[in-house]
């Protein structure tokens, strides 16, 4: 019997539907800076009815459990305005086709990788000291005040730098399956 939090090579049909996703929103975030609502919708739907006729209840069960991940992980980050509304639903898709524990690791992987990703960035745009002094007036603003109002932060903010989280989301996501597909 499966267990939902069993981590398990995906079959070949999920496999190709998360690669081709990952592929979709990139392209989408990349150009329009947001992923639509219906892709990440229909991935979604897609996971749980494929997990649901490869692997019955369980796997229905796992796809819930992985919607139910990638969504409680990622709504701090997007209720402080660290990331976009479109990146917590692409993971909630991904959470759908992959489960709980591929999700989870795809999770921290393309998190890892967006740290890395941006601090390059910053360093290339010659922001990274900036960055990190605004950051610890954020941390000690929000200690002395007890209130996470200094966290929040908006991408609308002029001196914001912004990038597509969709990339460093999904290359996690593609490491992790790469990983796993390699046991």
């Amino acid at each position: 019997m499966l267990h939902i939090f069993e981590p398990m090579s995906p079959p070949v049909p999920i496999t190709g539907t998360v690669v081709a996703f990952i592929l979709a929103c990139w392209i989408v975030d990349v150009r329009s800076s947001r992923i639509p609502n219906s892709l990440s919708g229909s991935v979604l739907v897609a996971g749980v009815l494929l997990n649901s006729l490869l692997r019955g209840w369980p796997g229905a069960v796992s796809s819930v459990a992985g919607v139910a991940v990638a969504i409680a992980i990622l709504l701090a980050p997007f209720a402080f305005g660290g990331i976009g509304g479109g990146d917590v639903k692409m993971m909630a898709a991904i959470g759908a086709l992959l489960g709980p524990v591929l999700a989870l690791v795809s999770l921290a992987a393309g998190m890892v990788l967006g740290g890395v990703i941006m601090v390059l960035h910053l360093v290339r745009l010659g922001r990274l000291r900036e960055k990190l002094a605004r950051l610890h007036a954020m941390l000690v603003g929000a200690f002395l005040t007890r209130s996470s109002a200094p966290l929040e932060v908006s991408a609308a903010d002029p001196d914001a730098v912004a990038l597509p989280y969709s990339v460093p989301l999904g290359l996690g996501t593609l490491v992790t399956l790469a990983v796993v597909r390699q046991w």
